[in-house]
């Protein structure tokens, strides 16, 4: 999705698990900057089921930390 998303300006996308903390990092390395209305849609759209921190440690990459959002309880 975030190629999709960020088409031409995704150079590619990692993801890793951490079983420890039951998070999902996805590392997006980056041609040139992207815009910060990509962003925002990709963000919104995994935050539909997923808790979302987002790092940006330099200008070419991005990382999403994602959590699994629990079950509400009713």
């Amino acid at each position: 999705m975030a190629k999709r998303l960020g088409a031409g300006s995704v150079r590619y996308v990692k993801y890793s698990y951490a079983p420890a903390t039951d998070t999902y990092h996805i590392k997006i390395y980056l041609v040139k900057p992207l815009e910060w209305k990509v962003l925002a849609e990709l963000v919104k759209e995994v935050e539909r089921h997923y808790s979302v921190k987002v790092y940006v440690p330099h200008a070419h990459a991005l990382r999403l930390d994602l959590k699994k959002k629990s079950a509400q309880k009713i």
